[in-house]
């Protein structure tokens, strides 16, 4: 069972305020800075997850360098039901999220409304034995979502109507991480 309420494990040489007046430097400069730790990792990952969510992720337990990344393409109704979340309780009024999310100008509903998927694929772990959250354990859980949770929410809204990217059979990119032993 993948443990994810550890310690924070992360390198804090990775951070993205390390210049000068401790402010974030450039995504291109940091993606320079970062690649002999994270090279192994799409770009799009450590840019989406590592550097705009440093300090807020609940998953700094996760060791970075131990993590393997593969571009997937799922459908809707497989991400909905085999991939585990901290806020299932976003699922209960999917009608809600359709009508506030519906339209908006910005990423990711304009995407998902003008081509049916989102702009930037979400993060998942891949958990085959389980995982242990904050909120629980999950011992049938083999897919946890790490990052991209307004995307999840919207994908559910629109499912729940079979909308666009919502039909059940249309396809998603998703990145798929799983915890390499090997890796040192």
């Amino acid at each position: 069972m993948i443990d994810l309420t550890g310690p924070n494990v992360w390198d804090e040489s990775l951070r993205p305020d390390l210049d000068c007046d401790g402010d974030k430097v450039s995504e291109v400069e940091w993606l320079e800075r970062t690649a002999p730790s994270l090279g192994h990792l799409d770009a799009r990952v450590s840019l989406q997850w590592i550097y705009r969510h440093w300090g807020m992720s609940p998953y700094q337990s996760l060791p970075l360098p131990r993590l393997s990344c593969v571009l997937e393409t799922w459908t809707t109704q497989r991400i909905l039901h085999e991939v585990g979340w901290r806020l299932p309780e976003w699922d209960r009024q999917p009608e809600a999220y359709l009508e506030h999310f519906q339209g908006r100008a910005f990423e990711p509903f304009r995407s998902m409304d003008a081509i049916g998927t989102w702009d930037i694929p979400p993060i998942i772990l891949a958990t085959p034995s389980g995982i242990r959250t904050e909120k629980g354990e999950f011992p049938h859980v083999r897919y946890w979502l790490i990052e991209g949770h307004l995307r999840r929410r919207y994908l559910g809204a629109l499912a729940s109507s079979e909308k666009g990217g919502g039909h059940p059979h249309a396809r998603h990119e998703i990145f798929v991480l799983a915890l390499d032993a090997e890796r040192a």
